[in-house]
């Protein structure tokens, strides 16, 4: 067999090139118009000036240009630089992927962010309006069968088409200036300190010549940041990790080590070690002289065999200062113990949620900033406008943390989760808030699986609260188009997903009365919205 050589097709190095920044995506990267596209820098501000290199076939994700029109480009040189540039206080920015945008003064890039999401629900509302319209009208082009009809007459036919082509393209003009309308402005923007705002983290270890390295991932990489303070966390939690440290150099297992997460709730630190091997006695015991020593709540993730020999993971409780959440409840509720109470609680693992007390352990999942998490539970609820008699479903619940309000308030409520601690603890946390079974109930179930038929999902809602993940709520949505409630609030911290939703939502004939935007995550590219559907 003969083989015949093929030179490799070579691929030409990107030229650098000089570009201006005139404004900021979502993300806060730099936009800046060429003559042939769109580069997304990294790092650079609007009115800087830079050279830069662009990246090899990187067309940006979710952009309103075509791909070969857009690219992503790395700033080899800045030839102007920005007045309003911060220079990052932090010695770890250079490596720690936790703080992109720490260089951008935080009301410009929540601006900028705001500026995005408008962007983008301003497309999700276009074409929700065009759907719901070709619903009703039909379209002008490509006409069906035209018969055996006369050559006038067949040009008469096109004519006509063509106006009503040209009159759907005016009419999808004049909705795109309505739907830009729409979204243009929030209902409000909220703001918090870009500081000192996070109370939940997870850590990574690694060994390093036998001794325990704690810290965070480097950005767009697996290695690991070691850490000994980081600006963004809660006081209490970086008081943690020094002893932590030193907690990990002390353990037999450190080597079963996987991560640790850490939650600075209303009451107790909660500290969670995820392990790869079951915790030995001696372990254990050097794990309770640290909660003792700390004071906080203390859990691991463990391997564990099942009577059937099957393996799980579970949660065991190390150390909690003797206190149950039950116990605590107990005295909060006694007003003749209000000392022992205010000693109980100190211990307790809990957020609050306006005038609920939320128990949960520490592997439990809370909004990581606390300030904003209150105003974005208040305005649900004035959403809401919670009555007896009204009837609210709120999907993807968790602890409850709009549930348990809303319940409080008077409405009755039906919360849903996958993940079954969670709604057991939700249903633990309206019984000693002292809301009637009645009032709220908690079911699992898999919001992207088949959950029509369940008994809940067959009732009749005035009201959905959905909070998803990342990835959205694409089967929820589509039952709530069929579901047909008078409201629906839909939180979010992707706006890409939300857009995607929502133009479901619009096309089912629902509307966007307002949304609203919370800086959850200062520092960071992420942003939270509120959307608020009406019919």
């Amino acid at each position: 067999m003969v083989s015949f050589y093929k030179a490799e097709k070579k691929t030409a190095a990107p030229k650098a090139l000089e570009v201006s920044c005139h404004s900021l995506d979502i993300q806060g990267r730099g936009v800046c118009k060429t003559t042939d596209k769109i580069y997304f820098v990294d790092n650079l501000l609007p009115s800087e000036q830079a050279r830069v290199i662009p990246a090899l076939s990187q067309a940006v994700a979710g952009s309103a240009a075509s791909k070969d029109k857009t690219a992503v480009a790395t700033v080899t040189k800045y030839l102007t630089t920005s007045s309003e540039r911060l220079t990052p206080t932090c010695p770890l920015q250079e490596r720690c992927g936790g703080c992109p945008l720490a260089h951008i003064p935080p009301q410009m890039a929540f601006t900028a962010k705001i500026q995005g999401v408008a962007k983008i629900l301003t497309k999700a509302v276009l074409q929700g309006m065009v759907s719901a319209k070709e619903s009703k009208v039909s379209q002008a082009v490509g006409m069906s069968k035209l018969g055996k009809q006369s050559t006038i007459k067949q040009a008469l036919a096109q004519k006509q088409a063509a106006e009503k082509n040209a009159a759907q393209q005016q009419a999808i003009k004049a909705m795109a200036s309505e739907a830009a309308a729409v979204v243009a402005t929030p209902h409000f923007a909220l703001q918090a300190a870009d500081s000192g705002y996070r109370r939940a983290c997870r850590l990574a270890v690694r060994s390093d010549h036998h001794k325990m390295v704690l810290g965070f991932r480097e950005g767009a990489s697996q290695d690991l940041v070691p850490v000994t303070s980081c600006e963004v966390l809660t006081p209490r939690l970086n008081a943690l990790l020094t002893p932590l440290k030193t907690l990990l150099n002390q353990m037999e297992g450190k080597r079963s080590l996987g991560h640790i997460e850490l939650l600075d709730s209303d009451g107790a630190v909660g500290v969670l070690l995820r392990l790869t091997q079951k915790l030995s006695a001696a372990d254990e015991a050097t794990l309770l002289a640290f909660g003792k020593e700390q004071h906080c709540v203390l859990s691991v993730l463990e391997p564990f065999k099942q009577l059937d020999d099957t393996e799980v993971v579970r949660e065991r409780l190390i150390y909690d200062e003797g206190n149950t959440a039950a116990e605590a409840a107990t005295a909060a509720a006694s007003a003749e113990a209000s000392s022992n109470a205010d000693l109980n609680l100190s211990s307790a693992l809990y957020v609050m949620s306006q005038q609920c007390r939320i128990y949960c352990s520490p592997s439990s999942f809370v909004q990581v900033n606390a300030a904003i998490n209150a105003r974005m539970v208040e305005a649900v609820v004035n959403e809401v406008q919670p009555h007896a008699g009204q009837k609210v479903l709120d999907l993807f619940s968790g602890l409850g943390n709009f549930a348990l309000p809303l319940a409080k308030s008077g409405s009755t409520v039906v919360g849903i989760d996958i993940v079954s601690d969670m709604v057991r603890r939700a249903n633990y946390n309206a019984m000693v808030n002292g809301i009637d079974a009645e009032q709220a109930k908690f079911f699992v179930a898999d919001l992207e699986a088949p959950f029509e038929s369940q008994l809940w999902a067959k009732d009749h809602y005035d009201v959905v609260v959905m909070d998803p993940g990342r990835m959205g709520a694409k089967r929820a949505v589509q039952y709530m188009a069929k579901l047909q409630p008078e409201k629906i609030i839909m939180i979010s911290c992707n706006p890409l997903a939300a857009a995607r939703d929502c133009s479901q939502l619009l096309a089912a004939h629902y509307k966007i009365s307002s949304w609203s935007a919370f800086d959850m995550f200062p520092r960071t590219r992420h942003v939270e919205i509120m959307l608020v559907f009406t019919r």
